[in-house]
């Protein structure tokens, strides 16, 4: 059989799949066909059903209606396990990787094979590198690499297991530009030697950077499938949610006292850089953007700014705290604290209703929380003010799209009768579609209107770009640029996060200045 054919055997088909949970119809009559050796994307809105079809192709969830064919056979894998065994493979968005193990540690712990073997099992991964073209640490603990090797070290596990359709669930939502380059470029080999990717992605410029084909999917059907070829960003946003509206100009604010401060922050992290002598200031009516490629330290500075990590030098003072380095995260959340971590996991409980999830600070054992427990019909107006879908109070948060725990996530933070009086959020619109990714930028900008002082961190440049009044670039544990948003140009900032900048930071604006 030549490559050509063996690939034609890999085809995946799916026909009129549809899927229910209960009342709640995910998908209905939806079809594709993934092809060997290219990378199809599958777009659309949160709650659209793209996770929900990704597990039916991998075996995770079964269909309620509808048949697979696989190699123009039929295809109904019982478990994921069976579909792994036939060459489908997810890797989540939340990587499954063990942090204590090694990559190697890692394959031995879900390989096929029954008796470990870490020699073969190196060999093989070795191999698998090699044949990928892909740089991985395989000795060190999975926890101490880097998001995106992290991210191709699934994949590298996966292919070890036999994998020749991996479906990758918004590989990109915690990768800077330059790594976003790099996974693309790998990716891209991977096709060459005849592997089909399935990519769910929000960012739509990365379907024209990257894929060959589309799926685009609408309150869980088919609007578009086909060819990616010569279809604008703007094009599959008006197929996921119509024409969107134009996001507001920015509104002047008065910039006031500061509600936030740390000086000379030094600490450690076994998953970022540590921070070596970090001053930050944050103004109320202010919102400081943090930029940085993953791992330069801005994760570890908010766990620090929140009090969730204990600085060994420096101090942190909120407004309404003592200065202090000894703090924690519960006496800063009372004295009006808000909090959206990078992994919404360390958050959002998902054996929790949705009501729980946003009542938990009020219902807490010992809780003194700022604001009353909301009501039964409060909860509800919440969930459909932050497009929670389903916006069903009693349902577990488990049972939500991961963009959608987000949106529950937002809701609970950012959605207080009361203004927080200051805010970390760190990349608060992270697998959000395009609509949803305004409103929450637009929520932001109107806390800080009502004196909160704001901080985002991401990733995602064009995230930060389209909130912060201020950036701060961080490279290896240091601030090293700190711009208005007039001087933030997209050329100065990748230079400051790739660290290729000798200019040191400039001043702090004056508390009066308007933006």
């Amino acid at each position: 059989m030549t490559a050509s054919q063996e690939q034609g055997d890999r085809v995946l088909e799916a026909r009129s799949l549809s899927k229910s949970f209960g009342p709640v119809r995910a998908l209905h009559d939806v079809s594709l066909v993934v092809r060997p050796g290219a990378v199809h994307a599958l777009v659309g809105e949160n709650g659209a059903g793209k996770s929900t079809l990704a597990k039916l192709l991998a075996g995770i969830e079964r269909p309620t209606a509808g048949s697979m064919t696989l190699a123009g056979r039929p295809f109904a894998p019982r478990d994921r396990a069976a579909a792994k065994r036939a060459g489908i493979n997810m890797v989540p968005q939340q990587l499954s990787l063990v942090g204590e193990l090694s990559l190697v540690e890692n394959y031995l712990l879900v390989g096929p094979r029954r008796l470990a073997d870490r020699r073969s099992a190196r060999a093989l991964l070795t191999e698998t590198l090699e044949r990928a073209g892909v740089a991985v640490e395989l000795d060190t603990p999975t926890s101490a690499l880097t998001q995106a090797h992290r991210q191709l070290g699934e994949i590298v596990v996966a292919l070890a297991e036999g994998a020749h359709t991996l479906i990758l669930d918004e590989p990109t939502a915690s990768l800077g530009p330059l790594e976003v380059g790099g996974l693309f470029a790998h990716l891209r080999s991977l096709c060459a030697l005849g592997t089909a990717i399935v990519l769910i992605t929000h960012r739509l410029d990365e379907v024209r950077q990257v894929a060959d084909d589309l799926t685009v999917l609408s309150h869980g059907e088919n609007v578009h499938h086909g060819s990616a070829a010569g279809l604008e960003p703007s094009q599959i946003a008006r197929l996921m949610v119509g024409e969107l509206a134009a996001a507001p100009a920015r509104a002047d604010r008065t910039i006031g006292e500061v509600v936030l401060a740390a000086e000379g922050l030094v600490a450690a992290s076994t998953r970022d850089s540590p921070l070596d002598g970090v001053d930050i200031t944050v103004r109320s009516g202010e919102i400081v953007g943090i930029a940085g490629v993953a791992g330069s330290g801005q994760n570890l500075l908010l766990d620090v700014l929140g009090g969730f990590v204990q600085p060994s030098a420096g101090t942190v003072a909120l407004a309404g705290t003592a200065a202090g380095a000894s703090a924690s995260a519960s006496v800063f959340q009372r004295a009006g604290l808000a909090w959206i971590p990078e992994e919404r996991s360390e958050a959002v409980v998902p054996t929790m209703t949705l009501a729980e999830n946003l009542t938990v600070y009020s219902t807490a054992i010992g809780s003194s929380s700022r604001v009353g427990r909301p009501t039964a019909s409060k909860v509800g107006a919440r969930l459909q003010a932050f497009d929670v879908r389903p916006p069903r109070p009693d349902l577990l948060a488990s049972g939500l799209s991961g963009g959608n725990q987000q949106k529950l996530l937002a809701a609970r933070e950012l959605g207080s009768a009361e203004t927080p009086r200051a805010v970390l959020a760190y990349g608060p619109a992270q697998g959000l579609d395009l609509r949803a990714a305004q409103a929450i930028r637009e929520r932001l900008a109107a806390l800080a209107a009502e004196g909160a002082a704001v901080v985002v961190a991401s990733h995602d440049l064009d995230e930060v770009l389209g909130v912060a009044d201020r950036v701060l670039v961080m490279f290896a544990g240091r601030v090293v640029a700190d711009l208005l948003i007039a001087q933030a140009t997209t050329e100065r900032i990748g230079r400051a996060m790739a660290g290729l900048t000798g200019t040191p930071p400039t001043a702090d604006p004056e508390p009066e200045v308007q933006v």
